[in-house]
């Protein structure tokens, strides 16, 4: 019985272990560690992250204050990174309008004071530059497409003797 019971406590104290081996938090005047914690999971955005969804539907302005048009939609590489908005610019009320891709590192975000609201996105592409631009398309998988092939045929056996 007391060997069962050393066991336990044995036991106890090594799943209970990992929770005090946590090391503390650090304060937030480290800003740069004070967002990640055990096993690196972001604990707190920082104010110069950016959530997408104030980025989608704010609206983009040249350094001339033109509007340009809103964001529709954020691409982020397979790495993890932001790599460009999509900006739908030219036309009217969203006739004649396109899709463009922009770097998001072309993006100057101003934060309204003390709120975590975007005050004004600018860039420093003009208004004319941007109708211009090439056109931005969606990845699209290509579908399957059959050559033709009937069921009775799927069913036969393979030809060249190997096994199905």
């Amino acid at each position: 019985m007391m060997k069962r019971t050393l066991t336990a406590a044995a036991m106890a104290a090594v799943l209970a272990a990992p929770a005090f081996a946590q090391t503390r938090m650090p304060n937030a005047a480290n800003s740069s560690m004070a967002t990640t914690g055990q096993a690196g999971f972001l604990q707190r955005q920082n104010a110069n992250d950016w959530r997408s969804s104030k980025l989608v539907g704010a609206s983009v302005y040249s350094q001339d204050n033109a509007s340009i048009g809103e964001i529709s939609d954020v691409l982020i590489s397979s790495d993890g990174h932001v790599q460009a908005v999509v900006v739908g610019v030219g036309g009217f009320l969203g006739v004649g309008e396109k899709d463009v891709a922009l770097p998001f590192t072309a993006l100057n975000i101003a934060r309204k004071p003390d709120s975590s609201s975007i005050d004004k996105i600018t860039v420093s592409y003009t208004k004319d530059q941007l109708k211009n631009a090439p056109n931005f398309a969606f990845y699209e998988a290509s579908s399957a497409q059959t050559t033709g092939s009937s069921a009775g045929n799927m069913m036969a056996p393979a030809s060249n003797g190997a096994k199905q």
